[in-house]
C-alpha cells in the first residue's frame, strides 16, 4: 500500500514511489533539480511515443552510470537521460544529429568558459544567454534544439577570434 507516495518497501520517508524501470524517486534530488522540464510522452523529431528505459537500450545491452535511465522515442530512437534518483529529464529528446551539435558547442563552450570567465560556468552561461536574447534559465546546452547550437557556436567563435558578438 503507497500513503501520499510514500514507497512503504523503502526504509526512507525521502524515497517515493517511482515509475518502471526506476527503483525509487527521492524527494531531496527532485527539489535539488532547478528549472524543471516535464518528462517527454511523445517525440518531438518523429512524434512517436516516448519510455523510459534501462540506458542500456541505448548503449548496445550495457548500463552506464550510477542512475542508468533515459526517456527513449521507440520511433527514431532520440533520447535523453535523468537527473540522478528522480524521474526529470536532463534536457530535451535529442536525436544524433542534435546530439553532435551539443557535444560540439559544449566543446567550443568550455573552451571560452575556461579562457575568458577563469572556469567559472554559471557566468559563462549568463554571457552566452546574453548574447542569445534569452532568459539564463533557458540557456543550458541540454535544451538547445541544432538551430541553437549553431547559434550559440558562432557567438562563441566570435568572441574567441577576438571580434565583438552581438545579441
Amino acid at each position: 500500500m503507497i500513503i501520499l507516495g510514500i514507497d512503504p518497501r523503502s526504509k526512507s520517508k525521502d524515497r517515493l514511489d517511482a515509475p518502471a524501470p526506476l527503483p525509487h524517486v527521492s524527494r531531496r534530488a527532485l527539489a535539488r533539480v532547478k528549472d524543471r522540464i516535464d518528462p517527454p510522452t511523445d517525440c518531438p523529431h518523429c512524434g512517436e511515443c516516448v519510455g523510459l528505459v534501462s540506458n542500456a537500450e541505448v548503449y548496445n545491452g550495457r548500463e552506464y552510470g550510477n542512475w542508468p535511465y533515459v526517456y527513449l522515442c521507440s520511433g527514431c530512437r532520440a533520447y535523453v537521460g535523468l537527473h540522478p534518483d528522480t524521474d526529470l529529464p536532463l534536457g530535451t529528446l535529442a536525436d544524433r544529429n542534435t546530439r553532435d551539435e551539443r557535444k560540439h558547442t559544449k566543446f567550443l563552450f568550455k573552451t571560452i568558459t575556461d579562457e575568458r570567465f577563469g572556469a567559472d560556468r554559471d557566468a559563462a552561461y549568463l554571457w552566452l544567454a546574453e548574447r542569445m536574447g534569452i532568459e539564463p534559465k533557458a540557456c543550458h546546452f541540454g535544451f538547445f534544439d541544432v538551430a541553437q547550437c549553431e547559434r550559440a557556436a558562432g557567438i562563441i567563435r566570435e568572441a574567441l577570434s577576438g571580434r565583438r558578438a552581438r545579441p
